[in-house]
């Protein structure tokens, strides 16, 4: 088989070749064509008729069905539908095993009685949950720790009557020097100059005006 550069097989058949391009005639197995990886595929075969010195049209090339090699063959269609009639007893109605107490009875029922067995543990007649069954353990390393050596009552962070004025002393948005900025409220948010700010009226509680001009100049 002639080669490239490269030393690639080249499967372009050029004039004067020996490639054999044909996918009807048969040839022996040291003679590929261009169809000899098609017949490899179909190995191995039971019956060959290429191979034969008498052809028998009557004999099959396979003797099993799909992936099937244990001799045995699949079950038809009404077989398959026929054997239904033995799940007649899956579906036959049945009395199931009924429990004492239930959700009708389960008020009337006095599980507190005394029995003469241990109420829980081993020997119990009900089963029933740990004492420190769904118990929330929420203390923390930090708090285990680092505990206040003297137990005391925390003060109050300001006095109940003490009015929030901490408004006064944010900075809102400027009206004339952050005009670009989206975060602004109004009903015009781009052509209001007027000077007023949400903390104005908290700026004039806590900052009282006080009279610039020195008495000693008036």
């Amino acid at each position: 088989m002639p080669t490239d550069i490269v030393g690639l097989p080249d499967y372009v058949e050029r004039k004067g070749s020996l490639f054999l391009r044909s996918n009807q005639m048969y040839y022996s197995r040291a003679t590929l064509n261009s169809n000899w990886h098609q017949a490899r595929e179909a190995e191995p075969k039971d019956f060959d008729i290429n191979t034969t010195d008498k052809r028998n049209m009557c004999k099959a090339t396979y003797e099993r069905i799909g992936d099937v090699t244990d001799g045995s063959l699949p079950e038809t269609t009404y077989q398959d539908h026929s054997a239904q009639v033995f799940l007649k007893e899956y579906f036959t109605e049945q009395q199931p095993r009924k429990a004492m107490i239930d959700v009708s009875t389960f008020a009337h029922a006095n599980l507190d009685r005394d029995t003469g067995a241990p109420t829980r543990g081993f020997g119990s007649v009900l089963p029933h949950h740990n004492p420190d069954f769904n118990k929330h353990h929420l203390e923390t390393t930090q708090r285990a720790d680092y505990s206040p050596p003297h137990p005391y009552t925390p003060a109050s962070e300001r006095p109940p009557d003490f009015t929030d004025n901490s408004a006064a002393y944010r900075k809102c948005h400027s009206q004339f020097t952050d005009t670009v900025d989206y975060r602004r409220t109004g009903w015009n948010t781009w052509q209001d100059e007027s000077g007023l700010y949400m903390n104005s009226a908290a700026k004039q509680t806590v900052f009282k005006p006080t009279n610039t001009i020195p008495e000693r100049l008036q």
